[in-house]
């Protein structure tokens, strides 16, 4: 179904405006709060940690009701993606930190970009590969496999190569090799394994992936987020973010990480209803 969906939804869109689609999908994403009731609850939850202790429950839920809202956005973007007009697009776009990614690049070790779920991480990819730069994005293969296709045809159609994170360690360090950007999302919560930090004053686990990935092979880590700011986007790239070597490659792992999270951790708390995490963020014990 949600194959037959995407098919669809891509179709029309090629007819319907950007602002009419955001117009019609903002007025029906309500209707998901109903169908995905579970979804709608555990972001209730993750909403209310954000705001942190004795939140307004009218609050949580106004901005949950956003975060599906901006969601809806997000995914009409992202059908609209292979005929994105980037030329179009800078026009609403502000970037801050670019200079930070061509230091990071200056080492010749390629980057490890670490986003999370929040704003729209496909068309902050598909930016930096309109400006030239050479991008992976590991990703995560969808079921059925013929959206997963659908999906990840659209990336390549941007100039961006989707690296299964299965099966993909080779193309992983031959691009780091290559001095390219390898593109990661880390806000997947760990039932067990993963690395242990405190994220919004709680414990949780998330991938080691990226830490480990920067500290064997001495690529340069920034973290990132491209977000909706009313009709246009606001690109924040952070400085090269480091963590002085301890000798315990297992500390060493955990420290990188956890900056990592503080940096995601603060445009969450700047753009919490574009912060689209429908798990359990703090489900394992740390």
């Amino acid at each position: 179904m949600i194959y037959w969906l995407h098919v669809v939804c891509s179709v029309l869109l090629r007819f319907i405006p950007r602002q009419v689609a955001y117009g019609l999908v903002s007025f029906f994403a309500p209707i998901g709060l109903l169908i995905w009731r579970q979804h709608y609850l555990q972001a209730v939850e993750n909403m209310a940690r954000i705001l942190g202790p004795g939140p307004d429950p009218r609050e949580v839920h106004r901005l949950v009701r956003n975060v599906f809202r901006n969601y809806a956005k997000y995914m009409v973007d992202l059908l609209r993606l292979p005929r994105q007009s980037f030329h179009e697009l800078e026009q609403r776009l502000v970037v801050t930190g670019r200079e930070h990614l061509e230091e990071a690049l200056a080492s010749g070790r390629g980057v490890v970009f670490v986003t999370g779920h929040i704003g729209n991480w496909d068309l902050a990819g598909a930016l930096l590969a309109s400006y030239g730069y050479p991008v992976n994005v590991i990703v995560e293969t969808l079921q059925p496999k013929r959206w997963n296709d659908l999906v990840q045809e659209i990336r390549h159609v941007v100039g961006m190569r989707a690296i299964p994170l299965e099966s993909g360690v080779r193309d992983i360090l031959r691009a780091l090799r290559g001095n390219e950007i390898i593109g990661i999302l880390i806000d997947r919560p760990m039932r067990e394994n993963g690395v242990p930090v405190e994220f919004f004053d709680a414990l949780t686990r998330v991938p080691s992936g990226a830490a480990t990935l920067a500290l064997r092979t001495g690529a340069n880590v920034m973290a990132a987020a491209m977000v909706r700011h009313g009709d246009r986007y606001v690109a924040h790239l952070s400085p090269v973010i480091r963590a002085e070597p301890s000798g315990d490659v297992v500390q060493d792992v955990q420290t990188l990480t956890q900056h990592i999270m503080d940096q995601l951790e603060q445009w969450i708390r700047q753009y919490p209803d574009q912060w689209f995490m429908f798990r359990d963020m703090w489900q394992a014990k740390a």
